[in-house]
């Protein structure tokens, strides 16, 4: 009599004793975060003959019995289990209760299987595209790699190095989907990507998950439950091979090198049509996160003689507080060095047509735009006291494309400075991408008592004063809202830029209306601000 055995489905916490037959579809190692080189579990997923499928764990004590015995794609029975629920959080996104070996569990392998193994369970690009899917939800897919980008190292929040590498997929369809890979699934998979190959590499990627940017969809592997696996020798995976081959023989190599966006120039970029050129208006009053580029001319710097750099990590980059004896030592990736980098962060107000914003520029772009990196003019220039270093100014006065980072704090104006990823100061690029201009009929002239020179500006801006971090706060907002007053000298200022302050005169009307999109509460402080200084 055949001995019967219980269906994952019916896994509870009422019973103390199940007897399953299943398939290992998935098994893997998690590491001891104290301890690299010990294995803290073994962790699974098993599947019955319904498809059912329930994670399950070896506990650390019970790894070196288990070990040898359990393989991946592997029919076993296995009995009593400690059942452990995982409440509302669904386990690595398999299943809500988790199986849990114990002394007493008793496993044995089936050497002829008794029901076929579905391993996977594959989705489509097309459907990828357009499925709902939440960060839990994992799934399988199958592809021919036939792009590739240059493996990049990079260090993780909690400072652990590892690296990342994008693969292009392409489907029986001949549609293509950009697969992103971590970790030592990165040193899996290069030595099969060599340029010169020309037999098709059919890879399945188990257990990712998707991932949308920017109005596009991608896939990224999941931590340690996800796999590559690499011309396996499975059903799903001979047939694909089959169509692929049958398709005809490739007169060029089968996989190409990709280069990613992030190494695009700016000009390359604005060809490609990624991202579009907007008005300063318009991206002040954009409503969804993400890169733009917009057009502007920098009009003044917010900075004083220490403002304008700091001090950086010479291996990831993360700014470093304070010295260690006579060493620095980052808190992200716990490097040390005895003289830390340089590196630019300045704050400047752009201005175009009707419009002005405030931009905070990082190392590459003031670089790009002043000529000279940080730590050169740090040693060769002396500035005045409460002054930047005069190289600077050759940022001043000429038009630039911006492509900005809008942040949830931007769109909800909690934060009034916007992030430039990338500028181009190509005339000729500048010329071909300029934005459409929207006349304000409402720009206001401002002047500033002390000064010849002015420029319009419609309704109330940032004040560029103060020097401190951004924070994602309301009052932030508030104390950086007042009128325009620079540090830097008049003389420093582009002759065809005038300096000045708002006319707070204005009624409240114009200012709930003004480009910017600051609040009556707003205006009130301005004027409270405008009382102080008149005193």
């Amino acid at each position: 009599m055949e001995e019967k055995y219980d269906s994952i489905s019916e896994v509870n916490l009422k019973r103390l004793w199940w007897n399953f037959k299943v398939y290992i579809v998935r098994i893997w190692e998690e590491l001891s975060k104290y301890n690299k080189q010990e294995t803290w579990s073994i962790e699974m997923v098993l599947q019955d003959n319904k498809g059912d499928r329930i994670y399950s764990t070896v506990p650390r004590a019970l790894v070196q019995k288990w070990t040898p015995i359990l393989h991946e794609f592997q029919m076993y029975t296995m009995t009593n289990f400690t059942v452990v629920d995982n409440k509302t959080k669904t386990k690595n996104g398999v299943s809500r209760y988790v199986l849990t070996f114990s002394h007493r569990t008793k496993v044995t392998h089936v050497e002829v299987p008794t029901f076929p193994l579905q391993a996977f369970r594959f989705r489509s690009f097309v459907d990828l595209q357009n499925a709902m899917l939440g960060d839990a939800d994992m799934f399988d897919i199958i592809g021919e790699v036939v792009g590739k980008e240059e493996p990049r190292d990079l260090i993780t929040s909690k400072g652990r190095e590892t690296k990342r590498l994008v693969v292009i997929l392409q489907d029986l369809d001949n549609n293509r989907m950009s697969c992103t890979l971590f970790g030592d699934l990165v040193d899996q998979i290069v030595p099969h990507l060599q340029e010169e190959r020309v037999e098709p590499l059919i890879v399945v990627m188990q257990y990712f998950k998707v991932s949308r940017w920017n109005g596009k969809t991608s896939v990224q592997s999941n931590f340690a439950i996800s796999k590559v696996h690499i011309n396996l020798d499975l059903e799903e995976v001979n047939f694909f091979k089959t169509r692929v081959v049958s398709a005809g023989p490739s007169s060029v190599s089968r996989i190409s090198y990709v280069s990613s966006p992030r190494d695009w120039s700016a000009a390359d970029e604005l060809k490609n049509g990624c991202v579009a050129v907007k008005t300063i208006e318009e991206a002040l009053n954009v409503a969804q996160e993400g890169p733009i580029w917009i057009a502007g001319t920098i009009v003044s710097i917010n900075a004083g003689k220490a403002g304008w750099f700091y001090k950086a990590c010479r291996r990831c980059l993360k700014k470093v507080e304070t010295p260690v004896g006579t060493r620095y030592e980052c808190a992200k990736c716990g490097h040390t060095h005895g003289v830390a980098a340089l590196r630019y962060k300045v704050e400047v107000m752009a201005h175009y047509e009707t419009g002005s914003i405030c931009l905070l520029l990082w190392d590459r772009e003031t670089t790009q735009l002043c000529g000279k990196p940080a730590e050169s003019i740090f040693n060769e220039e002396l500035a005045p006291d409460d002054e930047y270093p005069h190289t600077l100014d050759n940022m001043m006065v000429k038009k630039v494309l911006f492509k900005l980072n809008v942040k949830a704090a931007n769109v909800k104006q909690y934060d009034p400075v916007y992030t430039v990823m990338k500028v181009c100061d190509d005339e000729d690029t500048i010329s071909k991408n300029l934005p459409t201009t929207l006349v304000d009929n409402n720009t206001h002239v401002v002047n500033e008592a002390g000064n010849n020179n002015s420029f319009d500006i419609p309704g109330i801006v940032v004040n560029l004063t103060i020097d401190n971090d951004t924070h994602f706060n309301m009052d932030f907002t508030q104390e950086r809202v007042s009128i325009i007053k620079f540090k830097t000298p008049a003389k420093r200022v582009a002759s065809s830029v005038k300096v000045a302050t708002i006319n707070l005169k204005q009624d409240e009307e114009e200012v709930h209306h003004s480009t910017n999109r600051f609040t009556r509460k707003l205006s009130k402080k301005m004027k409270s601000q405008q009382s102080d200084i008149d005193s």
